[in-house]
């Protein structure tokens, strides 16, 4: 009987859970359904003030004025450039990093480990006119590569790929020294290939980031030829200002630019996920 007690209530927690689990699940997936049935709308259909979950009419006029009637592709361009080559650069720093970090000892270690971690400490928030006042000296305002370095190293970076370096066995390290390898080739040949669920983590946090960078973007960037996406939707939804003649742009034409956003996320995550998943176990489980 007891058993039998135990077995139902087991069950009607693992209901409950199903239960409370799709809810929250709908509450993000119906929005972006809605989201992309609006985009396939025609222009009248579009500005029904419904919940869609599929279009009436199957229209490409959305994605058609977004690319014609809509300066969205330089911006689009501008943000895969910032996006790409921040994360390559995040991921190949914060790795270097983390590989000097488990070296036994060097001088000033004590002291590199304690500025790697107050950055953590410090939300970006709170040192906004320093970093603009930094970027504006440096000749950066206005420019792509300000949003590049922004978050070029980060503390959580450094110290994942930091133990997941030490889940490698130090007997590999030895044996390419022994066959005349330097520091790079081990960091390149050895640790690098083995890190791969670490480096996809961190490479899909950081591209996340980049992809929806808003307000760096718009403390540093000025022109509209260097507006990245984020920006470019936000005036598209907002005001329409993007826009090459003096006519509004219908809705689907609107929630085309977010799928467009939202594509390139999907892409690299479906990609990475199976990385991603043993990535983020890091050091959460210590034998």
């Amino acid at each position: 009987m007891s058993n039998y007690h135990m077995f139902r209530s087991r069950n009607i927690f693992l209901l409950c859970n199903v239960l409370f689990l799709t809810l929250l699940a709908m509450t993000m997936i119906v929005p972006f359904l809605n989201v992309l049935a609006v985009s396939f709308s025609t222009d009248l259909e579009s500005y029904e003030n419904t919940i869609k979950l599929f279009p009436k009419t199957l229209s490409l006029s959305g994605y058609v004025n977004l690319f014609r009637r809509v300066a969205i592709l330089t911006p689009l361009l501008n943000n895969t450039f910032v996006t790409v080559i921040g994360t390559l650069s995040h991921v190949l720093l914060c790795s270097m990093a983390g590989f000097v970090l488990i070296r036994s000892s060097f001088p000033g270690k004590s002291f590199v480990v304690l500025l790697v971690t107050i950055p953590m400490m410090i939300p970006f928030q709170m040192i906004i006119i320093p970093v603009y006042v930094t970027m504006k000296k440096i000749g950066l305002i206005d420019t792509l590569w300000s949003l590049i370095l922004i978050d070029i190293v980060s503390t959580f970076s450094i110290f994942l790929m930091k133990n997941y370096f030490e889940g490698i066995p130090r007997s590999l390290e030895e044996s390419a020294i022994i066959e005349g390898a330097n520091e790079w080739i081990v960091f390149s040949k050895v640790y690098l290939p083995l890190a791969k669920p670490g480096i996809a983590t961190i490479a899909i946090f950081q591209f996340v980031s980049r992809w929806n960078h808003f307000l760096p973007a718009v403390l540093f960037i000025n022109s509209t030829k260097k507006y990245t996406l984020q920006i470019a939707l936000k005036s598209l939804v907002v005001s329409s200002e993007l826009t090459s003649t003096t006519q509004s742009v219908a809705n689907n034409a609107r929630m085309a630019g977010i799928v467009v956003s939202v594509i390139p996320l999907l892409i690299v995550y479906i990609f990475a996920q199976r990385y991603f998943t043993t990535g983020i176990m890091v050091g959460s489980v210590k034998e």
